[in-house]
């Protein structure tokens, strides 16, 4: 029996779990989005509504599934969700420390400043589940009802 597939891009991943393992490999994001040319972005496939996530360990030749439910953060270079000149215009960096199981990760938001939701507060109540921070050369994904402080940095 044949299997359909949608094809896919490799993106170098950590996964930190929350049960405290940290694992290096690869998720599979798609290659072609719907939203806009090329494949993907980190963001939008963490906050995709799939619950279950292939993840291919870095030390094993076979993938295992991952519930995003306990993962904590999925890290990956943040050159993977770059958005274009143009989606880029009305976005606002801002600054801030988010503390999440035990970690305490500091990086940029991204917010593209929906009408009257400009506060970081209005973007870490949007419904998406994932946060998406930079931090130089990384950017995390992290599950917000994981996440216990967020302080804004000036």
């Amino acid at each position: 029996m044949s299997e359909l597939r949608v094809p896919t891009v490799a993106l170098a991943a950590e996964v930190l779990c929350g049960d405290g393992r940290s694992i290096l490999g690869r998720i599979f994001l798609p290659a072609a989005a719907s939203t806009h040319p090329g494949p993907m972005r980190a963001e939008e496939w963490a906050n995709d509504p799939a619950t279950f996530f292939p993840f291919l360990p870095d030390d094993s030749a076979s993938p295992v599934l991952l519930n995003k439910r306990e993962v904590l953060v999925v890290s990956v270079p943040a050159d993977a969700d770059e958005p274009s000149e143009l989606e880029s215009t009305s976005v606002v960096e801002q600054r801030a420390i988010v503390e999440c199981g035990g970690r305490t990760i500091e990086g940029s938001i991204h917010n593209d400043l929906r009408e009257g939701q400009g506060r970081v507060l209005d973007y870490m109540n949007r419904p998406e589940p994932f946060l998406s921070l930079r931090d130089g050369k990384r950017r995390h994904l992290i599950q917000k009802r994981r996440i216990s402080r967020v302080v804004e940095v000036d």
